[in-house]
């Protein structure tokens, strides 16, 4: 989950630093090429190790889980490209503007609060993430309870949180750099651990007896089953599942703060890129990577945390692809909580704010319990966010068709928007009833807790009065302003630099990833996979160490980009899921 703050990464206005009380204007607007790579690598990251293995924990069905990702992913995509693009892209405003005109102070304020707790949170179980690979490295056991089962882990999630706040207060640009840099590596990592898996199940399959690839996924890895040999989970649970797992930023509207700089709504469409390189390649692939190391290591996944499965399958480079992974996220995680927290004490510097945040947040980091049951925690808090995405859709699509023009409460003058309000509460009310009454998987909870929202948001405006007296101009311009459009020339938006093909350490980067591939690939032609997999953790360290090399000196290599690209044009500076 992840960029409610997004809009930081992109662009400012030159003297007051970034365009957060300002509609885009028409020579900021960016091309479809940055949204593509944006959304390819900003679902990649360390919530990917957690998902993928809970999906298998949970007992999902091979056909199930496949047919289930391809489902919900296309409806989350169909999601930014119908609903939140359209909105971003016509009032060209952050979630936070566009919430302050349509319920005023009050309500924004209760929001950031909320945002900012999901955040430390988000941010906290990445820590744990780290944290647990450096534990391979020391004799700490696995943490898999709900609290920290060992002095020494505490003091080494303290020291991790230590170097996270510190990263985060000191470092961002710099972090946010090396993010874009690791992005691809990342991608590739998941992408060649599903790969040598494969030959390693396949072998352990042929002596059970099972000879064929669905055969050996269904024995050992997507069951059917839980641990415990209750009934898994269905395809239809998945689907909503990877529907609902970005809620907070397509249906959730935070991610109007990204799309309000695309030229054009249909580059909503580009989160498939996301959605299926990150969460379709990569949950799978850390479902099947977390299996074949519980098989190895004759345990129980839910008895092994991140590092301990990475390092089983991936060696040595394992380890620093979970602590990228976790890093990566938690991060700008933290960041967007201060950012979230210091608009609301904004007596303190955005600074001391996220030292607090970073205090607290690495406390959470400390209970492993934020990481064992991240489906479950990030399904409460989609249940809580999902009611503000609904009622600023509602103020978008339906208001007008009612008479009302958006932002009615800035016509009639009113502090706050009690519809709004009571709009959020019926939704969460909702939400809490069906959870309580067991009426309803918890992962599908968001879809009538948004619905709710959605059409009851109006009915409470129209008993509250909100169509008399509507401005008579059209609706939308009435309430935005004109459409922004480009002139017959459509300059680069200043600071653009495009990747560079030609320069010879992109090259190089690009021959280390396929190296990284090719060698995992090799395990399906050897005799014995399973030896082979020792040998692929030792050779990929020297095109892994290439890699960083070359993509480092091609980011030296670019022109730098001048200031008003903003704080990062990096992805991953938003955070990954």
């Amino acid at each position: 989950m992840t960029s409610t703050s997004s809009t930081r990464k992109v662009a400012d206005s030159g003297d007051s630093g970034e365009f957060e009380r300002q509609r885009i204007p028409a020579d900021k607007q960016l091309s479809g090429t940055y949204f593509l790579g944006a959304y390819a690598g900003e679902h990649v990251a360390g919530t990917e190790f957690v998902i993928g293995a809970s999906l298998v924990a949970l007992g999902v069905s091979t056909s199930d889980l496949i047919w289930g990702l391809l489902i919900g992913n296309l409806l989350a995509v169909l999601s930014w490209a119908w609903v939140c693009s359209p909105i971003a892209t016509r009032s060209r405003m952050t979630i936070y503007w566009y919430l302050e005109r349509l319920a005023g102070k009050h309500f924004s304020t209760v929001y950031n609060l909320l945002n900012g707790l999901i955040f430390a949170v988000v941010s906290g179980a990445m820590v744990t993430v780290s944290a647990s690979a450096f534990r391979v490295m020391t004799d700490i056991p696995p943490q898999t309870a709900w609290y920290p089962q060992s002095v020494s882990f505490v003091m080494l999630a303290l020291f991790v949180g230590a170097i996270t706040v510190w990263m985060t207060v000191k470092g961002f640009k710099l972090i946010a750099n090396f993010s874009t840099v690791c992005s691809p590596w990342m991608a590739t990592m998941f992408l060649a651990s599903g790969v040598i898996t494969v030959p390693v199940l396949l072998h352990t399959g042929q002596l059970d007896g099972i000879t064929s690839l669905n055969g050996v996924l269904d024995t050992f890895v997507w069951t059917g089953t839980t641990p415990d040999g209750s009934a898994g989970i269905s395809v239809w649970v998945i689907a909503a599942w990877a529907w609902g797992a970005n809620l907070p930023m397509h249906l959730g509207m935070s991610d109007m703060s990204i799309l309000r700089f695309a030229r054009k709504s249909s580059y909503g469409y580009f989160s498939a890129a996301g959605m299926y390189i990150g969460h379709f390649m990569a949950w799978i692939c850390a479902g099947l990577m977390g299996a074949t190391a519980a098989l190895m290591a004759k345990s129980s996944l839910i008895e092994m945390d991140p590092g301990g499965v990475a390092f089983r399958i991936l060696g040595a480079m394992g380890l620093i692809a979970v602590v990228v992974a976790g890093w990566t996220t938690s991060i700008p995680s933290l960041y967007r909580a201060g950012l979230a927290f210091q608009a609301v004490f904004d007596r303190f510097s955005r600074v001391q704010v996220t030292v607090a945040t970073g205090a607290a947040t690495t406390v959470i980091a400390c209970f492993p319990f934020v990481f064992t049951q991240w489906l479950n925690v990030l399904s409460y808090f989609i249940m809580l966010i999902a009611p503000v995405g609904a009622i600023i859709a509602a103020e978008h699509f339906l208001l007008p068709r009612l008479g009302i023009r958006p932002f009615w409460r800035e016509q009639h003058g009113l502090a706050t928007n009690l519809p709004a309000f009571a709009s959020w509460g019926l939704g969460v009310a909702v939400g809490i009833m069906l959870l309580s009454l067991h009426v309803i998987h918890l992962f599908t909870l968001f879809i009538p807790v948004w619905l709710v929202s959605f059409l009851g948001y109006p009915l409470l405006c129209r008993l509250a009065g909100a169509a008399k007296g509507n401005d008579t101009r059209e609706p939308y311009e009435a309430a935005y302003g004109p459409v922004l459009k480009r002139g017959s020339t459509e300059p680069l938006p200043t600071g653009y630099q495009p990747v560079n093909r030609r320069n010879p350490w992109y090259a190089i980067a690009v021959v280390c990833l396929l190296a990284i591939l090719g060698i995992a690939a090799w395990g399906g032609v050897t005799d014995n996979a399973v030896a082979h997999l020792e040998t692929f953790q030792s050779l990929i360290i020297l095109p892994t160490l290439l890699y960083f090399i070359a993509a480092t000196m091609w980011m030296k290599g670019r022109r730098k980009p001048r200031s008003r690209l903003g704080r990062s044009t990096s992805p991953l500076a938003s955070g990954a899921d």
